[in-house]
């Protein structure tokens, strides 16, 4: 059995023991059971690393592997003494004797399984031999009795609180991105029809208010003595109570239609004392109205001054006044006009949608087109508030637009106006200006857009 051992350590390879003494302290020992060339130096890629040495290279091998067997390296400084079988030779001896081969700068030594020694470089001593060896020791395992699982280690009460939490997190941003939130589009992406729904435009209605006459007025001029053309001796006689009744009834309607009318409404014309009972008071339709009128408090009667307004009234400590009456009017007997004012010029415009050009980028045009044509209501404004100053404007005005690469227009420059309004180009600049794009995939794009204008009738 014992002879049986010896033969199988024979044959198993032997591994060399290097240990490493710097400044009389022992730094490192490994078995190196890897048959390998073994380097020393100050790389960390060493085999044996040896800081603040300035005898070693950065990467010196030391021990080389051959397909013979190892071969000690060494140079003319160093020094040392080799086992080799059972003698003990310095390097210098080696060197003399020949036994070492030189290659270079360096000396090429081969060793056996049977050598050992040192190597003195500077500060750094080598220690080496082969040995046998060792069986590689088993990581050492605690009994299974006392190792402990993961899942034994696990706080259940935690993980469900994770696991609760994650599952709820997860819920409510699925929630968030399916939600389709609203936007709050900008004023330019609204379509016109929806526009003109939101701001209706303004309507100017002419209103006539008409008083219906009382009494008819008499074609001529009352003569003297009775204003039928008859003799007096032929009149029929006359019955107080049947004009008084008539009398009473033609102020009872006067007061009626006086009270709707627009203009007289507002003069406070109520009640038994108000304006209209003293304009028909006694029955009287013909009376001076101008009389009848003064004697309202801050208001005068249209007479027939510069312009046809009404003027400051005379005597009851009137002061008011009213310009730009406009055409107040009596419309004749027993009829009375409120006025008329000039109605406002109604626009309606129109601009033609077009197609980009000269498109220099990676946009789209058909993109472009859609974006401007979602914001041609505000191009439209700036024409249509033209239109209200001079209603023959019209044509074309073409623009070149420069969109930076997030889709800002950076500049809006006209290259055609045949309009020949400068308001409407600077309105139209303005508004442009503000405009966003989709963001272009290749940077900055450049291109030109017409915008035709003509005044629909």
């Amino acid at each position: 059995m014992a002879q049986l051992k010896m033969n199988t350590a024979d044959t198993v390879p032997k591994i060399l023991r290097i240990g490493i003494i710097q400044g009389g302290k022992i730094v490192e020992e490994r078995l190196v059971r890897k048959r390998e060339s073994v380097t020393i130096g100050q790389s960390s890629k060493n085999t044996f690393v040896v800081p603040a040495s300035n005898y070693l290279p950065r990467t010196f091998t030391l021990f080389e592997l051959t397909p013979a067997g190892y071969v000690l390296n060494f140079t003319d400084s160093w020094d040392g003494r080799i086992s080799l079988g059972e003698q003990v030779v310095a390097l210098p001896a080696l060197r003399q004797a020949g036994r070492a081969q030189k290659k270079g700068e360096l000396w090429h030594l081969p060793i056996s399984d049977k050598s050992r020694g040192k190597v003195i470089v500077g500060d750094v001593t080598v220690l080496f031999q082969f040995v046998a060896p060792p069986p590689v020791q088993p990581r050492p395992q605690l009994p299974p009795s006392v190792r402990s699982s993961l899942m034994q280690n696990l706080d259940w009460m935690l993980v469900a609180v994770v696991a609760a939490s994650f599952l709820v997190h997860f819920g409510f941003v699925v929630y968030l991105r399916n939600i389709d939130w609203p936007r709050k589009p900008d004023i330019e992406e609204i379509p016109d029809r929806f526009v003109h729904v939101i701001v209706p435009p303004k309507k100017v209605e002419e209103k006539k208010v008409e008083v219906a006459a009382a009494t008819k007025a008499e074609p001529e001029k009352k003569k003297s003595g009775g204003g039928d053309g008859k003799p007096k001796a032929q009149r029929a006689p006359r019955d107080p109570e049947a004009e008084a009744r008539a009398a009473a009834e033609r102020r009872a309607r006067l007061a009626a239609d006086v009270q709707k009318m627009g203009v007289l409404k507002l003069l406070g014309a109520k009640g038994e004392n108000g304006t209209v009972a003293d304009l028909v008071r006694g029955g009287d339709v013909s009376a001076d109205a101008d009389k009848v009128f003064a004697q309202v408090g801050g208001v005068g009667v249209a007479g027939n001054g510069a312009g046809g307004g009404l003027r400051s009234a005379k005597g009851a400590g009137g002061t008011g006044s009213l310009r730009g009456g406009g055409s107040l009017r009596a419309s004749g007997p027993g009829e009375v006009g409120t006025g008329e004012k000039g109605a406002e010029h109604a626009v309606k415009a129109m601009v033609k949608e077009s197609a980009p050009q000269d498109v220099d980028g990676s946009l789209d045009p058909s993109v472009i087109a859609r974006e401007i044509k979602g914001r041609l209501g505000a191009v439209k404004a700036c024409y249509e508030s033209g239109l209200k100053r001079n209603p023959n404007i019209g044509g074309k005005i073409q623009l070149r637009f420069e969109i930076s690469a997030v889709g800002k227009v950076t500049s809006a420059e006209i290259e055609n106006d045949t309009m020949g309004d400068s308001e409407v180009a600077s309105c139209i600049k303005q508004r442009v200006a503000s405009w966003r794009f989709p963001a272009p995939a290749g940077g900055s794009v450049q291109f030109s857009y017409p915008f035709i204008f003509q005044a629909s009738k």
